[in-house]
């Protein structure tokens, strides 16, 4: 009699580990795919834009010894945002615009327009042309 009291003791107790293991792992995996996760994935992609543009040598900087190669804005604004999104490696959205130092978008080739996603609004003005 001893033996079968044992062993539902023990079935009683590796279920009830189960259900704590299984409680855990849902917690950790609904924990990690929340809006946290996507704000960290958006500023990454944030970084990297910033970090891609801004750097002397790469192919797609904007900035030179002089400042603002208004040159180069205007080709980044001639390509495709699907093209642009590609060479950047990002997955997120995403507008590149200028501010001066008192936070006042700066004007580009004449126009308010940033540089990037069609579906992003800068103080209500659609960062690029569809």
């Amino acid at each position: 009699m001893q033996n079968r009291k044992s062993q539902a003791w023990s079935v009683d107790v590796i279920l009830a580990v189960v259900i704590f293991m299984g409680s855990f792992f849902l917690y950790y995996a609904l924990a990690n795919s929340g809006p946290g996760s996507e704000v960290a994935g958006l500023k990454a992609d944030a970084n990297s834009v910033i970090r891609q543009v801004s750097s002397e040598g790469n192919s797609l900087s904007i900035v030179s010894e002089q400042g603002i190669n208004i040159t180069k804005i205007g080709e980044l604004k001639n390509m495709s945002y699907g093209e642009l999104k590609s060479q950047l490696r990002v997955e997120g959205d995403f507008c590149i615009y200028i501010e001066d130092e008192k936070g006042n978008l700066v004007m580009i080739n004449d126009s308010y327009r940033g540089v990037g996603s069609p579906s992003i609004n800068i103080s209500g003005i659609p960062c690029s042309q569809k």
